[in-house]
This record gives C-alpha cells, sequence and structure tokens, in this order.
C-alpha cells in the first residue's frame, strides 16, 4: 500500500501558556486528493498549515510527509518541494513575473532556459499570456492575475503537493468564481495533493474531494461533501450545514 501523502500522527500544538492550537490530531490526505480545510477565525487552520510545510513543529505527535517523518527531513528543503500559495500571493513587488515564477526553480540551480520553458508552459495554463505579463511587475496586475501567478509559482518546481492558505478569499465574488474554475481544470491536468484552507462552506464543497472542519483546534470531521452534508458528525457541524443551506436560500 502507497503512503499518505499527508499524515499527522496524535499531532498538538502547545502555546508557552498553555493554550493549545491544535489537540490530538489525527488525520491523513491520499496522493492526488484535494483536502479542503475549513474552520472560523481561531480555528488553528493556519497553524495546521504550517505544521505541514514545518514552519513549527508540534508539542506532541508527528507530521509525516509522504511515508517519511517531516522531522528528520530538512526544513529548506522541505518546503522546497511542496508548492505554497498564501492568503496574499506573497509576490515580490520588485521582482518580474517571470522572476516571481522561478523563485524556487532558481533556488534549485535550473538553468535560465529551464526557468524561461517552465514559465511559458505555466502562464498559460493559468490562463495568462507570457508574452503580456512575463517582464510586467506584480503591481501591473489585477488581484486575480496576480492569484494566477502566486499559484503558478507554487506549481514552478513540479511538486507533488500544494498548500493553498486562503488563496481567493480577498477577491471579488466574480474573480473568486472564475479562479475556482481554474482550480479545479488545473487538478483534474496535474493530479497533485492539495491541501486548501478556506472559511468558505461552499468553496470546500466545490473544491474538495474531501473536508476537514476544525472548531477551537479539534477535528469535528473529516469527511467528502456528501458524507458532510448528509451525515454531521457533530452539533457544529449540523450549524455549518444548517448556515450553508440556508445561504444557498
Amino acid at each position: 500500500m502507497k503512503p499518505w501523502a499527508l499524515e499527522i500522527q496524535q499531532g498538538s500544538k502547545q502555546f508557552p501558556d498553555g493554550t493549545y492550537a491544535l489537540q490530538n490530531i489525527e488525520w491523513r490526505v491520499k496522493e492526488g486528493e484535494t483536502m479542503a480545510l475549513i474552520g472560523e477565525s481561531g480555528s488553528g487552520k493556519t497553524t495546521f498549515l504550517r505544521l505541514l510545510n514545518r514552519l513549527i513543529a508540534p508539542t506532541t505527535g508527528a507530521v509525516v510527509i509522504q511515508g517519511e517523518p517531516a522531522c528528520v527531513q530538512d526544513p529548506i528543503q522541505l518546503r522546497r518541494r511542496l508548492g505554497y500559495v498564501p492568503q496574499d500571493g506573497g509576490l515580490f513587488p520588485h521582482w518580474t513575473i517571470r522572476q516571481n515564477v522561478c523563485l524556487v526553480p532558481h533556488l534549485l540551480g535550473w538553468s535560465s532556459k529551464q526557468q524561461l520553458d517552465r514559465v511559458n508552459k505555466l502562464l498559460p495554463l493559468m490562463n495568462l499570456n507570457p508574452a503580456q505579463i512575463a517582464e510586467r511587475y506584480p503591481i501591473e496586475l489585477s488581484g486575480g492575475q496576480r492569484q494566477r501567478v502566486a499559484v503558478a509559482r507554487a506549481l514552478a518546481a513540479d511538486p507533488t503537493i500544494v498548500l493553498l492558505d486562503e488563496p481567493f478569499g480577498a477577491l471579488d465574488p466574480l474573480t473568486r468564481h472564475d479562479l475556482q474554475d481554474q482550480f479545479l481544470s488545473l487538478q483534474t491536468q496535474l493530479h497533485k495533493t492539495m491541501v486548501l484552507v478556506t472559511h468558505d462552506m461552499s468553496e470546500a464543497f466545490r473544491l474538495g474531494d474531501r473536508i476537514t472542519i476544525l472548531k477551537e483546534g479539534r477535528i469535528q470531521q473529516v469527511g467528502t461533501p456528501h458524507e458532510i452534508l448528509h451525515s454531521p458528525a457533530t452539533p457544529y457541524v449540523h450549524l455549518l450545514v444548517q448556515h450553508y443551506h440556508a445561504h444557498r436560500g
């Protein structure tokens, strides 16, 4: 049996003041699966993601990446193997789009030709024209275009796992819906393992093969959209489902 792409085994994260950001997390993601991670502010979503790319270490328990404990992997090399899209896109304002996309390939020592070929392949995948934008700067693009570039940058070194921290949260509804369509199209073509943090139930249901629901640092339920809609495991999940149906009208 293939190892899980991502796994947290009895993981907890405790702060110096004794409070817990995450507690008793038992969690697994299959290769090629999109796992949506949803919860309100303070639920532990960002801490969860930071455990996965080893920006922080669990107080107890273990994080396992593709069958190997994260704690024995070099953190810098690990992060270069994982694609990452932060909330605001995180593009460097004084770098061109080409330079931004090629950040990790450059760090990995790819040749200039390899980097250019990658830009010319990835930007069209994101519905962006390299000839028009590769030498422009982030400030010259719209918010939706910048987020497309941020996703292209996360894919540049062809990682098998991509972590996305509310990548569409700051966009207007129409742009957000368009980028969700783009995300689904990309996943169909590339079959990456994705962890998508969101606070939007509709987005989680639309984009996630399975969904993890967090509340106050504890997992409430992990399941497919159908399982969560039809068999909510806790009163909190039941309330979320009620709100989801009410919002849809």
